[in-house]
């Protein structure tokens, strides 16, 4: 039976499918040389755009893309006039060029804050204006470089460039399209959306971001090499700033972070002014209104404004159509959903060692798992901090804490306000610094890497703030959670297409195996933001689940939560340490703590003061003295 999802994408499919006939054929029936010029302008700048959208699928702005058009325009005509150099070795040497200047740009910014990227590439676009200005002896300076030659003979007129500079697009927007579909795509997604929960999941935002910036800066340096053989003259002009300008203004009015968005903004942007050539005092004025109205009414840019709307209006005419096709037999139905729940079941227990189903508003754990725990000895020191000590400034937030997790169990590290409890899990997860101290994690030092190398060592976390993929659906936050667990490449989402599939198959039916496990299944289609707050909490841990972990910390799971939900919350987490899942869990809330821990750890003021099993914590005198003051002789104990 076909979703209705695929039913939708279809048509989008096959209009595409149909753009490109319309590109073969349209110079063989516009019998217009300046049609056919303007049409190689805008392929340039299509790859121009796309190349500059990628970086934006990060979360970077760059204020150099002329930089690397240029540097690749430039290489690529010096290689041919002055070394003689046929045109394909040139043309990928523009290319690599480019990419070699992106990769030392990114070595040094993109570690550090993205602030840092934005100013580095303005930087970099101004001084090489300046070199390709002044050194006269390679760039002949403000006279340009002239009788650049064709990329072969049979280079007469305007076709064989159209024709070249269509396959050249059509290969790149392919490209990023499998990208796009891909483990890397995800990646990209989840950094644009959160950036800090991506990271605790597993990705790797320096990785993603210096692959956008290395594939952004090889288009763009083919893009330039194109534009040199085209033109067959090259001059500083070509990198002025106003070019940088244009390029964003394609990319947001078309719609970042969508493949076709800046495809459409380019060939918009490239034909408008021609346009308005006729109106020559107004010309700018125009162009400035349009900009407003665009930016007004389309916020998310001309194509998602456009497919949405297209959208919608597919999916009236597939509720006006008979479903007839929708039909099937009892029997087969019946074993599509056999079929269905079997396979659920399998990728649950491969994904935490468990099948788990929801009853009702509740959850319930099927009679038939078999628990690793049983098989872990829980005498074996899972995480250790020795003298462990964090400090800002005067400020001593963690101060020479001994902490030691063991396998399989569930710790509690409890305290006042501002005992330094986010703070500890900040520091033992590399969101937060460590000013002395070690942190061991199964015999391995922790203290130098980062969030994502943790994640994918087996340490995950929640946040005291909830913090999910806020504008995709419930089901693509675990989808995208997956994707720090995926072994996934370039070449694999370029070229094994088959295998791309199978990865995106198996995150969605984990997807689909822990929505039935925290018990929102039917909220699967539904944005996150949407979400009631006790479900975004509880998709949040869905989220951790899904990337998994070995030992996860939860930083006040229960904050803002209702008794009921506390319940449900308080099962969950016995079934996960169940799974053979090590939990340290940071809570105020004490029926919580008391219920389900089988050690607590307290914390004031930044030290360790009291550690042992609920019952001894209780009635630990240091631990209500910190709780509610000097005791008195009728003092209350800590209840459960």
């Amino acid at each position: 039976m076909t979703r209705p999802k695929e039913q939708v994408t279809k048509p989008i499919q096959y209009s595409m499918l149909v753009v490109l006939a319309a590109a073969l054929i349209a110079p063989q029936v516009v019998d217009d040389q300046f049609v056919v010029r303007l049409a190689i302008q805008a392929g340039v700048f299509i790859l121009l755009a796309s190349a500059h959208n990628l970086l934006m699928k990060v979360g970077l702005l760059s204020l150099g893309p002329v930089a690397f058009y240029g540097l690749g325009a430039y290489v690529s005509a010096i290689l041919t006039t002055r070394y003689e150099v046929s045109f394909l070795p040139a043309f990928f040497a523009a290319g690599i060029a480019a990419t070699v200047a992106g990769w030392i740009i990114g070595r040094l910014t993109l570690r550090l804050r993205t602030a840092y990227f934005v100013l580095v590439t303005l930087g970099f676009a101004e001084c090489f204006r300046l070199v390709a200005l002044n050194w006269i002896e390679v760039t002949n300076g403000p006279m340009g470089i002239a009788a650049i030659p064709p990329p072969a003979p049979w280079f007469t007129g305007y076709l064989p460039y159209y024709y070249f500079i269509l396959l050249l697009v059509a290969l790149v927007l392919f490209g990023l399209y499998c990208i796009e579909h891909s483990t890397i795509g995800r990646g990209m997604l989840a950094l644009r959306e959160n950036e800090m929960l991506a990271q605790s999941v597993g990705i790797s935002s320096f990785r993603y971001m210096m692959l956008a910036a290395l594939l952004s800066s090889f288009i763009m340096g083919l893009a330039g090499s194109f534009y040199a053989h085209f033109f067959q003259f090259l001059g500083p002009e070509i990198l002025v700033f106003d070019l940088t300008i244009t390029i964003v203004v394609m990319v947001i009015a078309g719609g970042r972070a969508t493949l076709a968005g800046p495809v459409l903004g380019a060939i918009l942007f490239t034909v408008l002014p021609e346009l308005l050539r006729t109106a020559q005092e107004w010309r700018m004025a125009i162009f400035g209104l349009l900009l407003m109205i665009i930016m007004l009414f389309m916020p998310d840019g001309i194509f998602p404004t456009l497919n949405r709307l297209a959208l919608r209006l597919i999916g009236d005419l597939l509720q006006r159509r008979p479903q007839t096709d929708a039909i099937s037999t009892p029997d087969s139905e019946l074993q599509v959903l056999t079929e269905r729940k079997l396979t659920l079941n399998n990728e649950l227990h491969k994904a935490l060692s468990g099948t788990f189903v929801t009853n009702g508003s509740h959850l319930s754990r099927s009679n038939h798992v078999g628990s690793r725990v049983r098989l872990r000895d829980r005498s074996e020191s899972l995480l250790v901090s020795k003298d462990l000590c964090v400090y800002f400034g005067g400020v001593h937030a963690v101060e020479h804490v001994d902490l030691e997790v063991k396998a399989g169990e569930i710790l509690a590290i409890i305290g006042p306000n501002g005992a330094g409890k986010t703070t500890m899990l900040n520091a033992i997860t590399g969101f937060g610094p460590v000013t002395s101290g070690k942190i061991w994690y199964q015999d391995k030092i922790l203290n130098k890497l980062q969030p994502d190398e943790l994640a994918r060592q087996g340490i995950v976390r929640t946040f005291q703030q909830t913090s999910l993929f806020l504008k995709v659906s419930v089901r693509d936050n675990l989808v995208l959670a997956h994707t720090g667990s995926e072994q996934a490449t370039l070449y694999t989402s370029l070229f094994r297409r088959d295998l791309s599939r199978q990865i995106q198959q198996e995150a969605e039916v984990v997807a689909d195996c822990i929505l039935e496990f925290i018990g929102l299944k039917s909220y699967g289609a539904l944005r996150a933001g949407k979400l009631p707050y006790g479900s975004q909490r509880l998709l949040e841990l869905g989220i951790a689940l899904a990337s998994r972990p070995q030992l996860l910390l939860l930083d006040e799971p229960a904050a803002g939560l209702n008794p009921a939900e506390v319940n449900d919350l308080i099962s969950l987490i016995g079934w996960i340490r169940d799974e053979g899942i090590t939990v340290v869990l940071v809570e105020h809330d004490m029926k919580l703590v008391m219920g389900i821990s089988d050690r607590v750890v307290v914390l004031d003021d930044g030290k360790k003061i009291a550690e042992g099993s609920p019952d001894e914590i209780r009635t630990d005198d240091r631990v209500i003295e910190a709780y509610l003051g000097k005791r008195s002789e009728h003092a209350p104990n800590i209840e459960s």
